[in-house]
């Protein structure tokens, strides 16, 4: 692609990822089905931390511009954005008809020590468009694991690397609670089912 290609390309993914979202906030804010709650004594024991906030949002999502910007050709990318996109039908899927809820006091418990930091400020903001529904599985951490899938297809190397990334996605879900320790293994589960199974479909 011509350097006026890849601009377009990251302007397009831009608002792939807005309009994606749509979905998934859409999805939230129906009451189809009574949520179900899955804290462990695991989730207990992991302490909040909102720093972790500038991994779980901070790098998220540059990490899909450069899945965007792996991708060789415009013909690639248009399969690539058909597998997200049918990772994203599978999770809105979920959410409706599964849902699965965090409680409402782990947004409240543990933020008085951290009140008023640039952490927890930018939490707040994500919290305000992320509501407490949908957490299984980890929609962050399926997109993370399809990213690094992504980037290890077109770019070996840096995929290898860049296998850090869902990790430490998963970790910062749990950091800022924002999903369940439950959450986390499905999401990067479904986040490879789909990319496999979508391979070969594209052609």
């Amino acid at each position: 692609m011509t350097p006026f290609d890849r601009t377009i390309e990251v302007a397009m993914t831009v608002v792939l990822i807005v309009g994606g979202y749509q979905f998934y906030f859409w999805a939230q804010r129906r009451r189809w089905f009574a949520a179900r709650y899955l804290e462990t004594r695991f989730d207990r024991r992991i302490a909040y931390d909102p720093r972790w906030v500038w991994v779980y949002s901070g790098l998220y999502y540059p990490m899909i511009l450069v899945a965007a910007l792996s991708v060789p050709s415009w013909d690639a990318y248009a399969r690539a954005v058909g597998g997200f996109l049918c990772l994203l039908a599978v999770q809105v899927t979920f959410f409706l008809f599964f849902p699965v809820e965090i409680p409402t006091e782990w947004r409240t418990r543990w933020r008085g020590a951290w009140e008023g930091t640039l952490s927890q400020r930018f939490l707040d903001v994500v919290w305000s468009y992320d509501k407490l529904r949908n957490s299984m599985p980890s929609m962050h951490v399926s997109v993370a694991t399809m990213v690094d899938l992504t980037i290890w297809a077109h770019w070996p190397a840096a995929g290898i690397a860049g296998l850090a990334f869902p990790i430490l996605i998963a970790i910062s879900a749990l950091k800022t609670k924002q999903h369940y320790v439950v959450d986390v293994v499905p999401g990067a589960a479904l986040g490879a089912a789909v990319f496999f199974a979508w391979r070969p479909l594209a052609g």
